[in-house]
């Protein structure tokens, strides 16, 4: 027995997990840092092998004393439900987290989902339904928008599917290894196939984020709403990401009761969960649910809300209700908002040709997260944009903050001209 009280695993940590989770080390709680040499996040090396890192927690955990795992995105996610339910430690199910992944059959287990198929990458060949357009394509899995494409017809989608073709499988070729050895593949056939999941485009909505957890008695409680806003234009480039909701409340209650729903129905019994919904007047449907927390977001929560993500997430994993529950966000009231604003281009070439990093270096209300390097080369792979950056901004007044944001951003750029244009900003009510 270990001499802390709570001996916390951490699976597949990212850098953000160790800047905010090293806060907690005290005598109560003991963390064990699953790291890979080969691991990188977002995107691991291609030598990087799911299964083998998985067999080498579930060994560590027979021969070390393990009360939680702790998980925060969506490779360590399906880890742990295999860890849980392998060792009986308090967490997820494979399945749930498996389907909460896996994009078609997250949209076959959501409430009203929208039209949505699948098409084989060998063969070409549709799923069920017949061809419709203008539709959008995405990977089963992936993150960030990865190789998701805006197709407006048959040629589109010819010139689409022969680049995935050869693109997609070397990138999903984790998932799908992952899946064929751990998942039941008589309930869930595509699950270890190459295809790319076809669907509805929905344009022309509002979208926003439900994030919640159950406690350890299985009752799904809610942490904050968010909005998402969209630069304007076909492509759908993040402008920026808010916190908290500035909706009306009845509306807020619309979103929350569906995207418990949508939990329900995913069968995410343990742990942190998010919705992403859009909504068009009365009409509301998932764009995805995710068997995470928005670990991204964790810097975000605490500057706005003085509340740490990271640290709720440790208590609950280690079925410590009351503690999650009082470090929640949610019951506070306030005019203070925290954004997320990106930086994106739609060209390709050299960072340096895109980022004035000099300037960056210069910048002291914010810190700036760089996806694009000095001497990393940009390559578009999907209809949003590649991100080159993004800050954060807190205050009262939200339009003042995305005024500043645009021209930190507007001179972060070499060349604006190939980013997306900030829209006409205006109060919210």
């Amino acid at each position: 027995m270990s001499k802390h009280e709570k001996d916390v695993m951490v699976v597949l940590p990212n850098a953000r997990d160790k800047r905010n989770l090293t806060k907690m080390i005290s005598e109560e709680y003991k963390l064990h840092w699953m790291d890979d040499e080969d691991f990188d996040y977002p995107h691991p090396k291609e030598n990087f092998d799911l299964r083998t890192y998985t067999e080498k927690c579930s060994a560590y955990i027979r021969d070390n004393h393990i009360d939680a795992i702790f998980y925060s995105h969506d490779l360590a996610n399906i880890v742990a439900g295999v860890l849980c339910e392998r060792h009986n430690i308090l967490g997820p199910t494979l399945e749930s987290m498996f389907v909460s992944n896996h994009k078609y059959y997250s949209r076959a287990n959501q409430p009203d989902p929208i039209w949505f198929d699948y098409i084989d990458l060998e063969t070409g060949q549709w799923g069920n339904l017949e061809p419709r357009y203008p539709c959008y394509i995405k990977p089963p899995s992936l993150t960030m928008t990865l190789y998701q494409y805006r197709i407006d017809n048959a040629e589109d989608m010819d010139y689409a599917i022969n680049m995935l073709r050869k693109d997609l499988p070397p990138v999903t070729k984790l998932f799908t290894d992952f899946f064929g050895e751990y998942v039941d593949l008589k309930k869930y056939p595509l699950a270890n196939k190459n295809i790319i999941v076809v669907e509805d485009l929905v344009e022309e909505e509002d979208q926003h984020c439900v994030e919640g957890w159950l406690d350890p008695e299985g009752n799904i409680q809610l942490w904050e709403v968010s909005d998402h806003f969209y630069y304007p234009g076909k492509r759908k480039s993040v402008d920026v990401y808010v916190t908290p909701s500035v909706l009306p409340e009845e509306t807020k209650e619309q979103l929350i009761e569906y995207a418990k729903q949508c939990v329900k129905q995913h069968g995410i019994n343990a742990g942190f969960w998010n919705v992403e919904i859009w909504r068009k007047g009365d009409w509301i449907s998932a764009t995805e649910i995710n068997g995470r927390s928005a670990s991204v977001w964790y810097d975000l929560y605490y500057r706005t809300f003085n509340k740490s993500l990271s640290r709720a997430m440790v208590y609950l994993c280690c079925g410590e209700g009351e503690k999650t529950y009082n470090e929640s966000p949610q019951r506070l009231k306030g005019d203070r908002f925290g954004a997320q604003f990106h930086v994106i281009t739609y060209g390709e070439g050299k960072a340096e040709d895109f980022l004035d990093f000099d300037f960056i270096d210069t910048i002291e209300d914010t810190n700036v997260e760089i996806f694009t390097p000095k001497g990393s080369q940009i390559r578009q792979s999907r209809t949003t944009g590649v991100w080159l950056a993004r800050f954060e901004l807190f205050g009262s007044d939200f339009v003042q903050m995305c005024e500043r944001a645009d021209y930190l951003r507007e001179k972060m750029l070499k060349q604006p001209e190939l980013s997306p244009k900030p829209p006409q900003r205006k109060a919210i009510n």
